[in-house]
């Protein structure tokens, strides 16, 4: 090792002269601090992750896989076992899931409210691979659909968000529970009273929101609808 006095740093190795400024190095002299400079690595040693655009890719890959094969087993079967659909349809909703929670991981209303949409759709075409008896549309969708407003009211209070932050998503809810009514009037709801329950929930949230918070609701639509 050498040191060159002009630029005060320790040269690696055995140089005639120094890289930096091309002057006439020396010896190291005594009380020089020559840490850094023998026994450890010239660069740091960089830890090696997977990012997430990766992760999604391998994810992506490996869901894909999966649907090909039972897709290849649905045909070996002569498209004659519903079990397949099933379980296709369950890993494409698992790679929802995963790509909902990498994306929109840090806005939890957000997460809850795809979550909960999913749901339901999951829901409603399982019944309907059942033959339809309805379970979907008199329970699971209006228990799904109260909860999810209640979960976006919770999540408001405990993270303390503006009102323009979580408006936008009840009245978005409340537009989808009015859905309900669409099932109901064509008869495949065998039970609508959960359903009418959750839509008059939802009515009178609106009706307060409308009432004592206009202002706030109005920015808050008006912020989404401009996005």
């Amino acid at each position: 090792m050498s040191y060159c006095p002009k630029c005060d740093v320790v040269i690696r190795g055995h140089k005639s002269c120094c890289p930096l400024c091309q002057g006439k190095v020396s010896d190291i002299p005594e009380g020089r601090d020559a840490f850094g400079t023998a026994g450890t690595d010239a660069f740091p040693v960089i830890e090696r992750r997977i990012s997430s655009f990766t992760f999604v890719r391998i994810l992506t890959f490996l869901f894909l896989t999966l649907e090909i094969c039972f897709g290849a087993v649905w045909w070996l079967l002569g498209f004659d076992a519903p079990w397949v659909t099933l379980v296709m349809l369950g890993i494409f909703v698992g790679w929802l899931d995963v790509l909902a929670t990498i994306y929109i991981r840090r806005n939890l209303t957000k997460l809850f409210t795809v979550e909960v949409y999913v749901a339901i759709a999951v829901n409603i075409y399982v019944d309907h691979m059942t033959n339809m008896h309805g379970w979907s549309l008199s329970w699971v969708t209006p228990s799904l659909l109260f909860a999810l407003g209640l979960a976006t009211q919770m999540i408001a209070l405990t993270a303390k968000l503006r009102y323009n932050e979580y408006f936008s998503y009840l009245a978005l809810d409340a537009l989808v529970s009015l859905g309900q009514l669409i099932p109901i009037r064509m008869g495949l709801n065998p039970l609508p009273i959960p359903a009418i329950i959750c839509i008059a929930c939802y009515l009178i949230l609106m009706a307060g929101l409308v009432v004592f918070r206009y202002r706030e609701l109005k920015t808050a639509i008006e912020r989404r609808i401009s996005m």
